[in-house]
C-alpha cells in the first residue's frame, strides 16, 4: 500500500478505476485482416454476453455495473472476459480497448497465452485461453498469439492451448507470437 494511503481510498481508486476502464467489446478480434474471403470467419460474429454486476456493493458508494463479455474456450468449457486495455496502439485499436501505455513494460512471455484464430476457421471458433483464475498461471494480462491454419487443412474448432499446440507441432497451423499485451479480465469461470 501507498505510504499516506488509506485503505478506504486506495479501494476508491480501484472501484472507480474498475468502471471507467471497462470498454464495450463488440467481439474477440475485429481483425485487422483485411481478406475479402468468404470463408474467413471473424471471431466477431459471436455476439457479447451480458456479464453479472461486478463487485455491487463491495466498495462504499459503489454502484453495479453491467457490462459486455465475450466467450473464450479454456480447455473445452466456456469462460467469459472482458478486455479494457492493450499495447501497443494498434492492438487497442482491434480489441476496442483503451490504449494503456503501461503495459510496454511487461515481458509478453512472462504471461499466459491467448490465442486469436485468423483467416479461415471451424464455424463456432472464439478464442481460446491459456490459463484460468484458480490456475498457478493465471493473470488478466494476456500474450496474444494468432493461430492461422495451414493451407490444404480443414479446420477443426479449437477449444485448448495444448490442443493448438498439438495441432501446431503435427505442422497443421501456425502459431504466431506477438509483442500485443491485452488486460482481458477473466469474469465467469465455466465448467
Amino acid at each position: 500500500m501507498h505510504r499516506g494511503l488509506r485503505r478506504s481510498d486506495a479501494g476508491s481508486r480501484i472501484g472507480a478505476g474498475l468502471l471507467m476502464g471497462i470498454v464495450m467489446v463488440a467481439g474477440v478480434a475485429c481483425s485487422s485482416n483485411n481478406a475479402s474471403s468468404s470463408s474467413t470467419q471473424p471471431i466477431a460474429s459471436t455476439p457479447p454476453v451480458a456479464s453479472n454486476s461486478i463487485g455491487a456493493g463491495s466498495i462504499p458508494g459503489q454502484t453495479s455495473l453491467d457490462v459486455p463479455a465475450f466467450p473464450t474456450f479454456y480447455d473445452a468449457h466456456k469462460d467469459l472476459v472482458i478486455v479494457t486495455d492493450a499495447y501497443p496502439k494498434a492492438a487497442a485499436t482491434i480489441y476496442h480497448a483503451n490504449y494503456a501505455p503501461s503495459l510496454s513494460a511487461v515481458k509478453p512471455d512472462t504471461q499466459p497465452r491467448w490465442f486469436i484464430m485468423k483467416g479461415t476457421m471451424a464455424s463456432g471458433q472464439i478464442a481460446v485461453l491459456g490459463s484460468q483464475p484458480g490456475e498457478s498461471d493465471y493473470s488478466p494480462l494476456w500474450q496474444t498469439i494468432n493461430v492461422t491454419w495451414k493451407p490444404g487443412v480443414t479446420p477443426v474448432l479449437l477449444t485448448s492451448d495444448s490442443m493448438i499446440d498439438s495441432l501446431a507441432k503435427k505442422g497443421e497451423l501456425t502459431e504466431t507470437t506477438t509483442s500485443q499485451i491485452v488486460n482481458a479480465t477473466v469474469v465467469s469461470v465455466g465448467s
